[in-house]
């Protein structure tokens, strides 16, 4: 048996961050197997009344044969849940708890390995903190944090990132997950997480500082977060619907230790005093099937230390969201209206006119100008969508999403472009009843269509994919996509827009039966533009290993190659300057290792690795010549490189007749990210955390690949260790 906490809402969407302190017992007798639960009325909502109707489900998981049994029957088609939820009447006289949770903590942690070129030095660092949880009335829960420390939570995965954009990744950290749904407030049309785009994006608190770049050598030992002083989060729901959520977070000023140039203590500041904060109200209508919303968000910077560091004072944003299901509930209409404000000095303002999501300063867009006097900048971003969503097989829809060109939420969300016009229609069908070799399986197909406000195309395409689970609970999916020929705004990072050609792209995959002792999946991903001649492919197995019901192994190998044509290395001169790419060959390896061991309900033990190496291979650099040409051929010009004996290029770059040097943009990228984790709670609620870490990383200029040296260089490289003891206690009344 296994056990999980899951907070539903909106009906059918689900939300496994939430984390009460309850307990289970479980037996088996002569009458067979039973559990009791005990579940404090502490760790549940409810309102005041003398006599109450709660919702309640009971469902039974039969892994063997892979059923679910509803006690109040719902059918997948119907895309309904907790409104067919049956009740449970007749609860009186309930006495409302002093909701009232303290979980102070503190912690110890040693480093080793944190100076280069001294493995032996060490820092030691203690701490201590709280977090407090109170019930305010009957149905709204206040969580505060001090000092919060987050040292048990798993690392990032790595990645090699080549593009002009930041990478997204998830949020771990336990307070900002707990009734994350309700800030929840996706900006973006397309479903996968790779493509996310959201109004709150709560990994800009305690981000890393904005004064230097990862490997910035002006700096010793940087802080890789900025700390936050302390956050509090109210949330709840009223009996009559309506639901609240309103976070606020204070980050620390950072300053970084210089390096050479400098006496000793010189510090540099590289991130100034910040406050954060996001309100979000929900008022549902006819039981749950409407509802509107209002949502704001807002960061507040130190106007001195913005200032010196080119960032906004100020960045506000807020709208409002509806959506509405009719023809019985077989038809939902949702959209949402969001504007923003961004404010501070002309030059934090125009570096964000000419950041990579906005590019006022591209020449040939007559409907874009960079003002280097403004000292704020607005915009508007609005979606409607209208979907079929149940009631027979046929599923489907079609959707519309603008956005002006100083739109801009990137300080408390996440967002990559800007200035675009979208449009797509989709179709599906599903069947959810088993028919021959298929218990369940699904298809849909959407088109879409880009377009920036001065009506350039960016994009048209469009894909076929599908899903499904076969009788023996094996499954798979696959699609493809193809986009034709547009015009790429961001390419050349500020400078005209770019014909892109034209690219087919295809994924897919299967798995095992779970349920099985020893499971695996596969999936796979490649794309080809032949008019340029790139293409990329990329596969990922996965085996699981359950030796006992209470451990699980997973080991996940990947390895990818790709050959970009035009791969960006850099622009040369001012307007107009001169571009330059190069023909990128890359090959990516690497593994994730999770082990999961259960000693007892309360101990166990975690371990997650992740080797990773990346190496990339720079020919044929030329200039662009012609970026709107109908000939691919066409849009650029060779460039004669010589290689220096230092390892720099040398080539005329702007055409002038003198050669200039640049720096070998080859790369060879080697990093592992481990982490092991013992947890005991000790008492109900109260934990001991006792984890190492290791981080090592090293690159070097060579874009050659070779497996077993570079995971001999990496296991080299000098070793980040940290040895973590963290003691937290729950107490209530």
């Amino acid at each position: 048996m296994w056990n999980t906490d899951i907070r539903r809402y909106d009906d059918t969407e689900e939300d496994g961050r939430w984390d009460p302190v309850w307990d289970v017992a479980t037996s088996v007798d002569a009458e067979g197997w039973s559990a009791e639960f005990r579940i404090p009325y502490s760790q549940i909502r409810f309102g005041g009344e003398p006599v109450q109707t709660w919702g309640i489900q009971f469902h039974r998981d039969l892994a063997r044969v892979g059923e679910l049994s509803l006690w109040a029957p719902t059918l997948p088609e119907d895309e309904a849940l907790v409104s067919r939820f049956g009740t449970l009447e007749g609860i009186e006289a309930l006495e409302r708890p002093l909701r009232l949770e303290a979980v102070p903590y503190a912690m110890a942690r040693l480093r080793e390995g944190v100076v280069p070129g001294d493995p032996a030095a060490m820092e030691s660092h203690a701490t201590a903190g709280v977090d407090l949880k109170y019930g305010v009335a009957s149905n709204f829960t206040l969580d505060v944090t001090v000092n919060p420390d987050f040292g048990q939570v798993e690392a990032d995965p790595a990645q090699v990132n080549l593009t002009a954009f930041e990478n997204f990744y998830p949020e771990r950290r336990p307070f900002f997950q707990e009734a994350a749904d309700l800030f929840d407030f996706r900006l973006s049309l397309a479903e996968g997480d790779e493509d996310l785009e959201t109004l709150f994006y709560s990994r800009r608190i305690g981000r890393q500082p904005q004064g230097y770049q990862a490997g910035d050598p002006r700096f010793a030992s940087p802080s890789e977060q900025t700390t936050i002083l302390g956050a509090a989060k109210l949330s709840g729901r009223t009996g009559s619907g309506w639901s609240l959520g309103v976070l606020a977070a204070t980050t620390d000023r950072e300053s970084a230790r210089l390096t050479s140039g400098s006496t000793p203590d010189t510090l540099a500041l590289v991130e100034p005093r910040a406050g954060y904060s996001v309100v979000r109200v929900v008022k549902d209508l006819r039981e749950g099937r409407s509802a509107v919303g209002f949502i704001g968000t807002g960061v507040r910077r130190a106007a001195e230390g913005a200032t010196h560091l080119g960032l906004p004072t100020t960045s506000l944003a807020g709208g409002v969201d509806f959506r509405h299901r009719f023809s019985r509930d077989r038809w939902q209409l949702w959209g949402w209206a969001v504007g923003s404000r961004v404010a501070g000095d002309a030059e934090a303002i125009t570096r964000i006119q000419t950041n990579p999501v906005h590019l006022f300063q591209r020449s040939d867009a007559s409907h874009l100008e960079v003002d280097p006097l403004r000292t704020s900048l607005a915009g508007v971003a609005t979606t409607v969508r209208l979907h079929r969503i149940a009631g027979g097989p046929w599923r489907g829809g079609v959707g519309l999403q603008t956005r002006s060109p100083g739109f801009d939420v990137g300080d408390v969300g996440f967002q990559r472009l800007g200035d675009m016009r979208v449009a797509y229609a989709e179709l599906g069908y599903e069947r959810s009843q088993p028919h021959g070799p298929f218990r369940r399986w699904e298809a849909y197909t959407t088109h879409w269509g880009a377009h920036t406000g001065g009506g350039e195309r960016s994009e048209i395409g469009g894909n076929l994919r599908g899903e499904f689970t076969l009788m023996n609970l094996w499954g798979g999916w696959w699609g493809v996509e193809y986009n034709l020929e547009g015009m790429t705004t961001w390419l050349l990072r500020g400078g005209p827009a770019f014909r892109r050609e034209g690219e087919v792209m295809g994924w897919g995959g299967f798995h095992t039966d779970g349920r099985r002792r020893v499971s695996a999946s596969v999936s796979t991903s490649w794309s080809v533009r032949p008019e340029s001649d790139s293409w990329r492919w990329g596969v990922s197995p996965t085996v699981t290993w359950r030796p006992t019901p209470v451990a699980t192994f997973r080991v996940g190998p990947f390895v990818s190659a790709q050959a970009e044509d035009r791969q960006w290395v850099g622009a040369v001169g001012e307007a107009p300057a001169t571009y330059v790419f190069g023909r990128l060959k890359q090959r990516t390896a690497g593994a994730t290792v999770r082990a999961d061991m259960a000693f007892s309900p309360t101990l166990s033990l975690q371990l997650f690795a992740q080797p990773f190496v990346s190496a990339g291979a720079f020919q044929s650099f030329r200039r662009v010549a012609d970026p709107q040409a109908d000939r691919y051929a066409d849009r650029f010009a060779p460039l004669a490189v010589s290689r220096l004996k230092d390892g720099g290029l040398r080539a005329d770059l702007d055409g002038d007749g003198l050669p200039e040097r640049y720096d070998d943009p080859d790369f060879n990228f080697r990093r592992l990210r481990t982490n092991l984790v013992l947890r005991w709670e000790y008492l109900s609620g109260s934990t001991l955390y006792v984890v190492w870490s290791q981080g090592r990383e090293d690159v070097v200029a060579d874009g050659t690949f070779r497996l077993g040296r570079d995971l001999d260089g990496l296991f080299r490289a000098r070793a980040d260790d940290a040895f973590m003891v963290k003691l937290s206690y729950w107490w209530t009344p």
